[in-house]
């Protein structure tokens, strides 16, 4: 959030007001616009800066409101949270139960999971096995995923799931 002036850190000779309702009041010296901010009970809050030496343009508003406001609008774009799981070929049973009680636990939380098969070694003339590999372990997720396809860059076979309901 950029600083705004408000009030008495407003420290020109006149200003352009606007009034709470929206309508022009025109150029106003500063201390007449701060007696209508304190007769109508509100603050006076620089929306734009002085340009071209023009008065800036200021307005009459609750500022608590309106940063209650921005930070509520700032709550709402969070990003997207992405964990990994990486998994190789030849993973135990065990191994891969715990991997995928952990994709659970992440979904459950709506995250997405970039969900990775790491081929190394010889494993990396199998794809075909890997593929399959990778489509069994992507049936147990699905009620609970949406997935598009498995994408093969290098030495990986990799899907990203995005939670059900998101």
């Amino acid at each position: 959030m950029k600083y705004q002036y408000v009030n008495e850190q407003i420290r020109e000779k006149a200003v352009q007001l606007v009034m709470d309702d929206g309508s022009m009041r025109g150029q106003v010296p500063t201390y007449v616009a701060m007696g209508l901010a304190e007769d109508k009970e509100l603050d006076l809050v620089q929306v734009s800066p002085s340009k071209d030496g023009k008065p800036p343009i200021c307005k009459l508003m609750n500022y608590g409101k309106l940063r209650y406001k921005e930070s509520k609008n700032k709550k709402k774009q969070t990003k997207s949270v992405t964990k990994e799981i990486k998994f190789g070929f030849n993973i135990s049973d065990h191994d891969m139960e715990t991997k995928m009680n952990k994709v659970f636990k992440f979904l459950s939380k709506k995250y997405n999971v970039k969900f990775t098969l790491e081929l190394r070694g010889r494993y990396r003339y199998m794809k075909d096995l890997a593929k399959e590999k990778m489509d069994e372990a992507l049936k147990s997720l699905d009620g609970l995923a949406q997935w598009d396809k498995i994408s093969e860059n290098n030495n990986n076979l990799s899907v990203v799931l995005k939670p059900v309901g998101k």
